[in-house]
């Protein structure tokens, strides 16, 4: 409930097969003090309290940076925090930061020599004390980093989904890294920023709720290859300036701009090597041009490079979810049919029937259900899909049990399979929804169409 008790939100909930509901709230955000929550369950109220407190760093020393911080200690270097900056989201993004650093080094194998101070405020208009402070004008970015000078280090705000801030946090923690790798040397703004996204996207992929960088890759990598195959993709050259690229305001130029050069890292990563990108920027950080670079990781100079990038693109598929996409095709046929069956068993059952036209009519949908499993495990679902293969299985199993009691009682007029038919109706509606909520759920994480 919200503090005038209006109702928050409203959930369809189904047990598990042992009789069990599990409900997640992510409370990020929540003020300490204490909570509580009720449940509506089929017209009776559940209370459940709790308490959320502050978690205690014992960070004393302030510092005035457009507003005031709190320095807090971690290992190897320093976070400082706004107002607003939940002090256990300070622990979290801490351990999150060392973790990035291990996996990363894992990813390019390179020892990271140093990790930069991070900057935490707790919203926008605090960053936008900060970033006058340190001399940055603020667009449309979330966070910065800042590779030398007084003030070097990540800065960022802390009011977003906690995926998106740990996300944003590893994309500046990238940078500083190929920053060092390229000794200072100015990095095209396509490879830099497509760096960050891919070991973004890499890194996030082994961590919590994987599946919410999931949604944002293949979304990415979609809008991308839409472009490609327009012929509306920016030229390299036209993402080569980082002041041209933090200067473009409008939406879709911005959401282009990363995808292109996501895929474009990923064209490089993918064809010459898992540590092309590093090597890219290692060559550059000799004093050597872009093309040059090119030339010596690739064999390619930058026009023939982009043409090739090009024609990958417009053909690219991830090797993940095409077998997918693939497999639902065929799962949407089988239940576009048991839908049509539920729609002519209600027909049915709203037209006059002589015994032997019931009898007949409830056959024939028993076999179609029956013809409907065994189309069912004639299917390879790829390992993504193989827990929902195995609810459409029990489902139309179901199914089929309940359809066969309703023929039985059509054939011997018995109502006692009737009402042990009419007794599974529940249980048949719950399978249901779950089902198509949790095919729904997979369409959308991987960005296919219904």
């Amino acid at each position: 409930m919200e503090l005038d008790r209006s109702e928050v939100t409203t959930i369809r909930m189904y047990p598990t097969t042992l009789g069990e509901l599990e409900w997640t709230r992510y409370g990020a955000q929540d003020e300490e003090g204490e909570w509580s929550v009720d449940i509506n369950i089929g017209g009776g109220i559940y209370t459940a309290a709790y308490t959320v407190e502050s978690l205690t760093l014992r960070d004393f020393e302030k510092v005035s940076l457009g507003t005031l911080l709190t320095k807090h200690e971690a290992r190897g270097f320093n976070v400082y925090y706004s107002d607003l900056v939940p002090t256990a989201l300070v622990a979290d993004l801490q351990e999150h930061l060392s973790d990035t650093v291990l996996l990363l080094e894992r990813r390019i194998q390179s020892e990271m020599s140093s990790v930069p101070d991070v900057y935490l405020l707790g919203n926008r208009e605090l960053m936008n004390l900060v970033s006058t402070v340190t001399g940055i004008n603020l667009g449309f970015e979330d966070g910065y980093y800042i590779n030398g000078g007084q003030l070097p280090g990540i800065f960022m705000r802390t009011d977003l989904p906690g995926t998106d801030v740990r996300r944003l946090l590893t994309h500046e923690y990238i940078h500083h890294v190929f920053d060092g790798l390229a000794n200072d040397e100015i990095l095209p703004a396509w490879l830099t920023e497509g760096l960050s996204k891919y070991y973004e996207f890499d890194t996030a992929s082994s961590g919590p709720r994987s599946d919410a960088t999931r949604l944002r890759q293949f979304r990415s990598t979609d809008l991308a290859r839409t472009a490609a195959r327009s012929d509306s993709l920016f030229s390299l050259a036209a993402l080569d300036n980082q002041n041209e690229w933090n200067s473009r305001t409008d939406q879709d130029e911005l959401a282009l701009q990363y995808a292109e050069a996501y895929m474009a890292v990923r064209f490089l990563i993918e064809t010459y090597g898992p540590l092309a990108g590093k090597d890219l920027v290692e060559v550059i950080g000799l004093g050597t041009s872009l093309s040059e670079s090119l030339e010596t990781v690739t064999g390619l100079d930058i026009r023939v490079f982009e043409s090739q990038f090009n024609r990958w693109l417009e053909r690219w598929e991830d090797p993940e979810r095409a077998p997918l996409s693939n497999y639902l095709i065929e799962l949407d046929a089988i239940l576009a049919k048991e839908t049509a069956n539920s729609e002519q068993r209600a027909e049915n059952l709203g037209t006059s029937m002589t015994r032997q036209e019931s009898i007949s009519s409830s056959a024939a949908l028993a076999q179609s259900t029956e013809e409907l499993v065994a189309a069912l495990q004639l299917l390879s679902p790829p390992e993504r899909a193989r827990e929902l293969h195995q609810q459409t299985e029990d489902h139309l199993g179901r199914v089929l049990e309940w359809l066969s009691l309703e023929f039985q009682a059509s054939q011997t007029q018995d109502n006692v399979p009737l009402r042990a038919a009419n007794a599974m109706i529940p249980e048949l509606s719950a399978r249901d929804f779950t089902l198509k909520r949790n095919l729904s759920h997979l369409k959308f994480i991987f960005n296919i169409p219904d």
